[in-house]
C-alpha cells in the first residue's frame, strides 16, 4: 500500500523574511498516527507535504533518525493517553524537525 502525499495537511504555516532570507514553519498534528503506533508514518507524511514529494521518493526517515526509538519514546501510556512534555528534534534535508509528545510536529526551513 503506498502512502499518498495528501494524507496530512499542516494546521499552521508561518513564513518570515529577515534580511532577504525567508523561512517557513509548518505545524502538523499527527496525534492519530501516534495513537495508532505509527509515529514515523505520520512524520513521513508531514515531511512529504512540506517537500511536495511522495514519501517513496524521499530520503528514508530511518537514515536520519531511529524510528524504533521514536516509537518507544512516544508510545502511549497504559490507558491510551499520549505522553507529556517529551520532544525530539532532528535535521531532515534543509529542515529542522521537532516532534512533541502531544502529536505536534514542527518543521522549520
Amino acid at each position: 500500500m503506498s502512502m499518498s502525499r495528501k494524507n496530512i495537511d499542516p494546521v499552521e504555516i508561518e513564513s518570515t523574511a529577515n534580511n532577504g532570507d525567508s523561512t517557513s514553519t509548518y505545524v502538523f498534528d499527527i496525534s492519530h498516527h501516534m495513537l495508532d503506533g505509527e509515529v514515523c508514518t505520520g512524520l513521513a507524511l508531514a515531511l512529504s507535504e512540506v517537500l511536495e514529494r511522495d514519501p517513496g521518493q524521499m530520503t528514508p526517515l530511518s537514515s536520519v533518525v531511529d524510528c524504533d526509538a521514536l516509537q518507544l519514546l512516544f508510545h502511549t501510556r497504559r490507558y491510551g493517553d499520549l505522553r507529556d512534555d517529551v520532544s525530539v528534534s532532528f535535521p531532515y534535508d534543509v529542515y529542522e524537525v521537532t516532534i512533541h509528545s502531544g502529536g505536534r510536529v514542527v518543521v522549520r526551513g
